[in-house]
C-alpha cells in the first residue's frame, strides 16, 4: 500500500516540499518535515526573544525580513542565529536594532563558542551511546615469572 504524501506547509522549505504520512510532524492541522518544524520554531524563539530582550519597539516586518534574510540568502542555520542571540542576550552585547544581527553572526567569539558547544553536544552524545552499548571486551593477562632462574634455565 501506498503511503499518503502531504504537502509541507513550510514556504521555505528545503527537503523538498513533500512529505509521507510516515515521517510527517502534525502541528495543528498542518504537516510539515522535523527540520522544516525546527526552523519555524526557532525562528519563532529568535524573534520571541528579539522583541523581550532587546527591543521590544521594533518593526516586526523588519525583524522577519532580517531573520528570512540570513537563514535563507546567507545560509546560516536557525540553530547558529538562535545561539547568538543567546550569546548577546547573556553577554550583553550591544545590540539595539535587527540589522545588527547581520553582525552577530560573523562575530569570531560567537563562532568559536557555538563549535564549542556543538563539540559538547556530539561528545555527550557519543558518551551515552558507549554507556548505552556497554559489551565489555575481556582480556586475561598471563604473567610468567621473569626471574634470573628461568634465564640459566637455558
Amino acid at each position: 500500500m501506498e503511503d499518503k504524501t502531504y504537502k509541507c506547509a513550510y514556504k521555505q522549505c528545503k527537503v523538498g516540499g513533500k512529505v509521507n504520512k510516515s515521517i510527517a510532524v502534525k502541528k495543528g492541522n498542518r504537516y510539515y518535515h522535523s527540520e522544516c518544524l525546527k526552523e519555524i520554531n526557532n525562528k519563532e524563539e529568535i524573534r520571541e526573544l528579539f522583541l523581550k530582550h532587546i527591543n521590544p519597539t521594533e518593526v516586526i516586518s523588519l525583524l522577519n525580513r532580517v531573520i528570512n534574510n540570513i537563514i535563507e540568502n546567507k545560509k546560516v542555520s536557525s540553530d547558529f542565529l538562535l545561539f547568538a542571540l543567546k550569546y548577546v542576550i547573556e553577554n550583553k552585547l550591544s545590540l539595539n536594532h535587527a540589522t545588527g544581527m547581520y553582525y552577530i553572526i560573523n562575530n569570531n567569539n560567537i563562532k568559536k563558542e557555538y563549535m564549542k558547544q556543538k563539540a559538547r553536544e556530539i561528545n555527550s552524545k557519543i558518551k551515552t551511546t558507549n554507556v548505552s552499548a556497554n559489551n565489555e571486551v575481556k582480556f586475561n593477562i598471563t604473567i610468567e615469572n621473569n626471574s634470573w632462574s628461568k634465564i640459566f634455565e637455558r
